[in-house]
């Protein structure tokens, strides 16, 4: 008998779709204050435009977390595609506006934005890991503290599924 190919052995001409997980498809961020008296972190409200939502902090979002003491938000999640991200700090103490200011994120999948507000004279880039831009805003005459005559704001970030260890 000769040996042939028949319908059972022959492999499919279909294509083979195989379903895998997506990577990078999240984006998130989060805040934090380094704020020194006469400032204190109940002055301080964060807005993150995200495409059509708003994500807001007040002070009272900024809390000490298990893994670091300085007062911060937890992570949100935000979209991965759309406009920039715009974030607005604002500091305001019995209803006057002491400092405000927006900085504006490029979005990025897979990607962690960490967002600092600090009370400072020069740029706080010690400890800074991971850092991509910072910018300094006036601060109100009455608020400053000795040697700390702007608000900074720090903004750092990381892949979320392959993060660089610092």
């Amino acid at each position: 008998m000769l040996m042939g190919t028949d319908s059972r052995t022959r492999l499919s001409s279909a294509p083979l779709i195989l379903l895998l997980a997506a990577c990078g498809d999240e984006a998130r961020i989060s805040t934090s204050a380094y704020l020194a008296a006469p400032l204190a972190i109940e002055m301080l409200e964060v807005t993150v435009r995200d495409a059509g939502r708003l994500i807001q902090w007040n002070g009272s979002d900024f809390q000490p977390r298990p893994e670091d003491a300085v007062p911060s938000t937890p992570e949100v999640e935000t979209a991965i595609e759309g406009p920039d991200l715009e974030l607005a700090y604002r500091l305001q103490s019995a209803g006057i506006v002491i400092s405000t200011d927006t900085v504006v994120l490029p979005r990025r999948s897979d990607w962690r934005w960490s967002v600092s507000v600090h009370s400072a004279t020069a740029h706080p880039e010690e400890n800074c890991f991971g850092c991509f831009g910072a910018q300094a805003f006036p601060l109100s005459d009455a608020f400053r503290a000795p040697g700390q005559d702007s608000i900074w704001v720090v903004w750092a970030g990381n892949s979320i599924d392959d993060p660089a260890i610092y």
